[in-house]
């Protein structure tokens, strides 16, 4: 049977769309296809923009030994790891820079520890704060008087402790008098800075104890670490990135942190729920708690103005040098 003119034309116009719809289909393929090569290709090549420390431009990692951003504070980095490439030299001593503030100020270490000695005395602050829990026996736990902290709150809260502190720890007043005083290169460079002074409790959320570190700051010169500084050095966060994880695999965690260093060493952080014990590093490379009367290490901790011009590499034998 010979089709009609009519038919043929629809059977034409039948071929053609189909035709057109496959030629569509293969260039939206096509296309898609391309577009996420393009993408790929682009992410792959995306590089993290250099941070200036000094002058000295650094690109952070996200895993090994390097500087990091800190994902618990905006703006902020911190070196972690085995042995990053931190070191800078400051009155003529090696020390460490832990961090870049948000603020653009740099927080160093003494890299090495000076000798032990207590944070404070048995009896030697017995009032308000102090004259609760066993802080009359063993020493009080407070870093400085309330009037001295931030915005001078009435009162100091630790857990069930509550009250006035009426002076300084004994450590507060060796570090900003006669250790500062014994700083004869660079000081000039040390800015007051604020220093977190809350209690610290064990637990595997170091957001919320950082936030208990924040409820009380302390401004002045010379302090120590905080504990969750002492987290934050570690590159193998997944395992050692909370109090608890880092006492559960401290001999895993100590060789991933560069503050590790053989010694024990006094931090600043009071322990929660006690008025008489603060937080420190303990040789073996875990956190523990001890008596503030107790004779321990003392690895200060300053503040760095942020117009800093450093030369070198960071390393231990081409440290930074401050022009």
């Amino acid at each position: 049977m010979r089709k009609t003119r009519k038919s043929k034309l629809k059977g034409q116009k039948q071929i053609l769309l189909v035709g057109l719809f496959a030629f569509i289909t293969f260039m939206t393929i096509g296309y898609a296809a391309f577009n996420t090569n393009i993408t790929l290709h682009v992410k792959g090549n995306i590089k993290t923009k250099p941070v200036d420390i000094g002058g000295v431009k650094v690109t952070p990692v996200t895993e090994g030994d390097g500087l990091y951003e800190d994902e618990y504070e905006e703006g902020r980095y911190v070196y972690r790891g085995t042995n990053p490439n931190n070191y800078i030299e400051f009155n003529n001593e090696l020390w460490r820079i832990i961090s870049k503030e948000a603020d653009g100020t740099y927080k160093i270490l003494r890299n090495e520890t000076l000798p032990s000695r207590n944070f404070d005395s048995k009896g030697a602050r017995t009032t308000g704060y102090c004259s609760q829990g066993s802080a009359p026996t063993y020493g009080c736990n407070a870093w400085s008087s309330t009037a001295n902290m931030v915005g001078s709150p009435s009162e100091f809260t630790n857990g069930k402790y509550t009250g006035i502190v009426e002076a300084d720890s004994e450590m507060l007043t060796y570090l900003n008098g006669e250790y500062l005083n014994s700083i004869t290169v660079n000081k000039d460079k040390i800015v007051n800075h604020d220093y977190n002074i809350g209690a610290v409790v064990s637990n595997n959320d170091l957001a919320t104890q950082i936030e208990g570190e924040k409820a009380y700051k302390w401004n002045g010169k010379v302090g120590l670490i905080s504990l969750s500084d002492y987290i934050n050095a570690n590159s193998d966060m997944n395992t050692c990135g909370t109090v608890s994880k880092n006492h559960s695999n401290y001999q895993t965690c100590r060789n991933t942190n560069w503050m590790h260093s053989g010694t024990d060493w006094w931090t600043l952080s009071p322990s929660a729920d006690d008025s008489d014990c603060v937080w420190r590093v303990v040789s073996g490379g875990y956190l523990g708690n001890s008596f503030t009367y107790t004779s321990i290490g003392v690895r200060p901790a300053v503040y760095l103005t942020s117009n800093l011009s450093l030369s070198g590499s960071g390393t231990e034998s081409d440290p930074f040098i401050i022009g």
